[in-house]
């Protein structure tokens, strides 16, 4: 560049010196600034230029580092990822031979793969639970979508009632703007030109016939409504009138049951009542509203068509109009009707509003000494469900013990057939038949220790004979019982057998003392709990028939215990011992395993009845572990 410049200064010399003839060694000053600013400039740009070059030559190092570094992470990168897949690769070999070996082996062994089999039976069990989730699912979609489709119905209907008024109104306004327009253009008219109105009427009455068509369509929406809404009526005076013929009438004494429960399920069913009584109520309300904007509209159009008639006497179509009048009458008539008798119904209601509020306001206050009592309601249920809960384990232990006392009348009827077979034929009873007699009285003792059993293998003691078979049996007459010339001869053995069969009654009847006692506790805390109106809530209204049949079922079953507890008291009355040959004299000759085998009998099918009804009671459902009894009269 210096030499560049350098050079130009000498040419620019040699042009000065041709031009101005002035020597070499002698230059202008102007031309020395020139050169100077010219030296200058290109050292400035010399400067910059460097200046690039050092820029240029950090950027360069600068990319050659980062490029440097890129390659390194991309290297140690690429290493690991070489590092994983060769791991990946050892871990698959391992596999493969292991799973070629296992080939081999099962190939040579014939053997199954249990692992594989369990992998897909769990494989099934997850597709079957997906199966059936995915079923579930699509069974809720669908009854999302059957409510959709109720939801899309009815919006349809709304939306079709809508444009029905949207086009009487747009019919409405149309209308309007009409007569406004004619009333201003009769104005300006002369009376000459009202002949040539013919063409408007004739729009007018047609358009008037649409708006009684859209009218009439409106009429039939509102009566399919008023249907709709007397079904409604009608259903929810069907369930007050269930809920009175439950609760009775707030000056009504309460129903038997209820004398003693809470008022808290009259007070919420009059709010109920209340609530439903409000709600159609409004729903009048508002029908009273629009059935009075539309017959405003209607008188309205009266009065204009009124007025069209007085202005146009001379016009030819006062028949058409005269008619079309009338028919806007009948059914101004109409709406007017309704109308009334809406006001009517809202008037009704309100009354009724008005004496339930006054009942429920006079209800709170006669309530007001409820109060202490309602507070501990929670308490009482509780407890009340506890006892009865223990009386229903009180009652199937009893039914238990019901199998053990049907196991020893078997066990009793046999003994007893055998010692009747014994005298019949006058044989003493061999060292087997009382050791059998005593391993007899050692089950029964064991039997009392130990809970009972209700299930049993095979027939005991002549339970597989048939029933003639059994009642020829009992029914022999005895050789030892009929009275001898010498007098009755009664050994150790058979009072000692009279004494145990007595013992064995009278368990027994204590035994349906305790059920009988039970029973009617089981009855009066069940009656207590509904009297205090608790169980109702958790009741339901298809179960009131069978829990009812269930509750008498009971009473039938504590009756029958009663009036066998009486035959079991007078068959023990009749087993006296007797003690010497005059009082056995006085009486007439009885078979005593006649007697046992026939009460044993009827005791066993007594016992067998009751039993399966109290099974029948306990297998039923409760509520809350509640047992399902009723009051009944």
């Amino acid at each position: 560049m210096a030499a560049a410049g350098a050079e130009g200064l000498r040419q620019g010399e040699a042009c000065g010196g041709g031009r101005s003839g002035v020597p070499e060694g002698a230059l202008s000053p102007q031309l020395q600034e020139e050169m100077q600013e010219e030296m200058e400039k290109l050292r400035e740009e010399n400067e910059s230029l460097k200046n690039e070059i050092d820029e240029l030559r950090t950027e360069m190092d600068e990319m050659r580092d980062s490029f440097f570094e890129e390659d390194a992470c991309q290297l140690q990168e690429m290493r690991h990822e070489l590092e994983r897949a060769n791991k990946n690769c050892r871990i698959l070999q391992y596999r493969l031979r292991k799973a070629e070996r296992k080939r081999l082996r099962y190939a040579q062994t014939g053997e199954i793969d249990g692992e594989l089999l369990r992998s897909m039976e769990q494989d099934l069990k997850v597709a079957k639970d997906v199966s059936v989730r995915l079923h579930h699912e699509l069974e809720n979609v669908e009854e999302k979508r059957t409510v959709t489709e109720d939801e899309n119905e009815k919006l349809r209907q709304q939306l079709i009632e809508v444009e029905i008024a949207k086009q009487a109104l747009q019919n409405e306004l149309e209308k309007m703007k009409e007569q406004s327009l004619k009333r201003r253009g009769s104005k300006d008219l002369p009376k000459s030109e009202k002949k040539s109105q013919q063409t408007p009427t004739e729009e007018d009455n047609e358009d008037l016939k649409c708006q009684l068509q859209f009218v009439k369509e409106e009429a039939a929406l509102m009566r399919k409504k008023m249907a709709k809404i007397d079904k409604e009526k009608d259903r929810f005076e069907h369930e007050l009138q269930k809920y009175r013929s439950f609760y009775g009438d707030l000056d009504s004494p309460l129903p038997k049951g209820e004398a003693g429960g809470p008022p808290t399920t009259r007070e919420a069913e009059l709010k109920l009542r209340l609530r439903l009584v409000e709600e159609e109520a409004n729903i009048l309300g508002r029908k009273i509203v629009e059935l009075e904007v539309e017959n405003r509209g209607l008188k309205a159009e009266l009065d204009d068509l009124r007025g069209d008639d007085f202005s146009g006497t001379t016009n030819p179509l006062m028949g058409e109009q005269s008619e079309s009048l009338s028919e806007l009458r009948q059914h101004l008539q109409l709406v007017e009707d309704e109308t009334e008798l809406l006001r009517r119904n809202l008037a009704d209601l309100e009354e009724q509003n008005k004496r339930i509020t006054a009942e429920l306001n006079k209800y709170k206050y006669k309530s007001g000494a409820h109060e202490s009592s309602r507070h501990h309601d929670n308490a009482k249920t509780e407890a009340l469900q506890e006892e009865l809960k223990a009386a229903r384990m009180q009652i199937n232990e009893l039914s238990g013990k019901v199998m053990q006392l049907q196991y020893e009348n078997r066990v009793l009827m046999s003994n007893m057939q055998r010692y009747d077979l014994a005298s019949h034929l006058g044989i003493r009873g061999s060292p087997r038949d009382s050791d059998a007699e005593s391993d007899a009285g050692k089950k029964e003792s064991d039997d009392d220790s130990r809970p009972p059993h209700r299930k049993r293998e095979g027939p005991i003691g002549g339970e597989s004979d048939s029933e003639e078979v059994r009642n020829i049996r009992c029914l022999t007459p005895t050789r030892s019982f009929y009275p001898t010339p010498s007098g009755w001869q009664k050994s150790f053995t058979d009072r000692q057998q009279m004494k145990d069969i007595r013992s064995e009654a009278e368990r027994l009847g204590k035994t349906i003392d305790r059920l009988i006692s039970d029973t009617s506790t089981i009855i009066t805390e069940a009656r207590i709990y509904v009297a205090n109106g608790d169980l109702f809530g958790l009741m339901d209204e298809e179960d009131d028939g069978s829990r009812i049949r269930e509750h008498e079922l009971l009473y039938r079953i504590n009756a029958q215990m009663k009036a066998f507890r009486k035959e079991l008291q007078a068959f023990i009355d009749r087993l006296e011992v007797p003690k010497s040959s005059d009082d056995r004299s006085a009486d007439e000759p009885l078979s005593v395993s006649q007697k046992v085998t026939d009460a044993n009998q009827n005791k066993t099918k007594k016992t067998c009845k009751i039993y399966q009804k109290v099974t029948q009671l306990n297998r039923k459902p409760t509520h809350h572990g509640v047992p399902a009894l009723y009051y009944v009269d």
